[in-house]
């Protein structure tokens, strides 16, 4: 199992290194089989056999496979990609993700090929020796797609609209994905309980696209799969469910869901990118005109100097998280002084 050190610094590297290619990502996919899970395994730029596999995924997987391939399991979609073949798999020993971003890179690249783009990821994560509590596990979540957005190696994802636009979906190296979140602490959501560790589903947006009339797969479909949650769940659809692009949905909102259906916070804690601000930011400002320490990491998240609240992609977590240092977020608020007021007590002023 490898290091937690460098799982931040290490996935923008590997994000980096690699540029989509239709030819390389076509021929990964030669040795992919459909009756063969295992062969549809991606780690970094590996498939296969030569993902290296560890070996507690099998009970992970089967397990997963166990609900999905129920014939009342909520989810016809999942039902229907799992006995066709049409999904892939990954794994993240620990708390280790420095190899996602290329991982996630693989399968973007893959789902743009016409016989990939109905396929869906699902990314397992080492379970804990002891599941952590409901709170733990949005922190985390949200600490991981956090840290894809900021090395999506996309040039676009500066553009990308804010998560409180209707518009917003999780995306990355040009991918438009809708993200389901399962994890041990739910109890009475049984659908996103998937396993005994934490398991991420990625969903193309080409996965909700008819591929003969090229039109979104009907509201009927959906609204089907809301009514067999109300017999798999022993608790009624989250109020925060709802449909892309309709008014007023936010996707965001449906990625993490409570499990005693309280709405989601009104604000995402996810924050979005803007490199190409922060970079005009630096360029304008004399390097020597703050001492704030985290002057860089500021200057990396397009912050400028003063008092603001948001969710600091290096902040140590808290004392009861066993995932340090990965992000967490702070309390309600947390104020950066300004540059003035750091002056002033650095000579003793109050």
């Amino acid at each position: 199992m490898r290091s937690n050190e460098g799982t931040v610094d290490g996935g923008v590297q590997l994000a980096a290194s690699h540029v989509s290619n239709p030819h390389e990502a076509a021929s990964l996919g030669d040795g992919f089989d459909p009756g063969d899970w295992k062969s549809r395994i991606i780690a970094g730029r590996a498939t296969g056999a030569a993902a290296n596999p560890p070996a507690w995924l099998d009970a992970s997987y089967e397990t997963l496979c166990t609900h999905v391939m129920d014939p009342a399991y909520p989810c016809f979609f999942g039902t229907i990609a799992e006995k066709r073949g049409e999904m892939f798999y990954s794994y993240v020993n620990g708390k280790d993700i420095r190899d996602l971003p290329a991982t996630m890179q693989t399968f973007a690249e893959l789902v743009t090929l016409p016989q990939y783009r109905k396929n869906n990821i699902a990314i397992f994560f080492e379970p804990d020796a002891q599941p952590l509590t409901h709170e733990a596990y949005h922190a985390w979540f949200w600490s991981i797609l956090q840290h894809l957005h900021d090395v999506d190696p996309d040039p676009k994802a500066d553009a990308q609209p804010e998560p409180s636009h209707e518009d917003w979906e999780f995306s990355f190296a040009g991918v438009e994905t809708f993200v389901v979140c399962a994890c041990p602490s739910f109890r009475l959501r049984h659908s996103r309980n998937l396993g005994p560790g934490m398991v991420l589903l990625f969903q193309p947006r080409s996965v909700f696209v008819d591929t003969i009339t090229n039109k979104v797969i009907g509201r009927e479909a959906r609204n089907q799969v809301r009514k067999r949650l109300e017999t798999w769940d022993e608790i009624s659809a989250h109020p925060d469910l709802g449909f892309y692009g309709d008014p007023g949905n936010l996707e965001w909102k449906q990625y993490f869901l409570d499990d005693a259906n309280l709405p989601a916070d009104d604000r995402c804690p996810f924050l979005k990118r803007q490199r190409e601000k922060a970079a005009q930011v630096a360029a304008a400002v004399p390097a020597h005109t703050s001492t704030h320490p985290d002057a860089s990491i500021d200057k990396v998240s397009g912050f400028a100097h003063g008092s603001y609240t948001h969710w600091h992609p290096r902040a140590a977590a808290a004392a009861e998280s066993p995932f340090a240092p990965h992000a967490t977020r702070h309390g309600a608020e947390h104020r950066h002084l300004a540059d003035s007021e750091h002056e002033r007590r650095e000579h003793g002023e109050e």
